[in-house]
């Protein structure tokens, strides 16, 4: 059976994710700020009970923010949501092999994103396969303390 993944957009950026890895696309969720924190956190909603800190990909990655949906990350992963600007579906395509060009690969080697040459190919759109795993464990998102530099 082929793993299907869910396309996304955050911050103008095509993405994918394997679609087991999330619990819930949430429309409208309501998030709270926390004071003295990074300007891509978010903050903390409620979904399913719980508290679920958010994170605006988009701003995360470098980008313009994200506005609009929130993915839940299932609780194997780890208890984060995930701010994006659009939601395209599930797709059963094949992951294929897409090297960076140039632009790409200035943009990416400054971007918070663990980006891989693997994608979704779909009607012309490269949807470059997140590694959330590596995302939820990487420094830089676990660190949402506001810095002065």
């Amino acid at each position: 059976m082929a793993i299907r993944h869910l396309l996304f957009e955050a911050g103008g950026l095509p993405l994918a994710a394997p679609a087991e890895l999330i619990k819930t696309v949430h429309e409208q969720l309501r998030v709270q700020p926390v004071s003295g924190t990074q300007r891509w956190f978010c903050g903390l909603g409620v979904a399913h009970g719980k508290l679920l800190p958010v994170t605006d990909l988009g701003a995360f990655a470098g980008r313009r923010s994200s506005t609009g949906h929130t993915l839940e990350l299932t609780d194997s992963v780890g208890m984060s949501g995930l701010q994006v600007d659009a939601v395209f579906g599930l797709s059963s395509t094949p992951l294929s092999e897409v090297p960076f060009d140039k632009e790409e690969m200035a943009f990416f080697s400054d971007a918070n994103l663990a980006l891989s040459t693997r994608a979704v190919v779909q009607q012309d759109r490269v949807h470059r396969l997140l590694d959330i795993a590596a995302l939820l464990q990487s420094p830089v998102f676990l660190n949402i303390a506001e810095t002065d530099y």
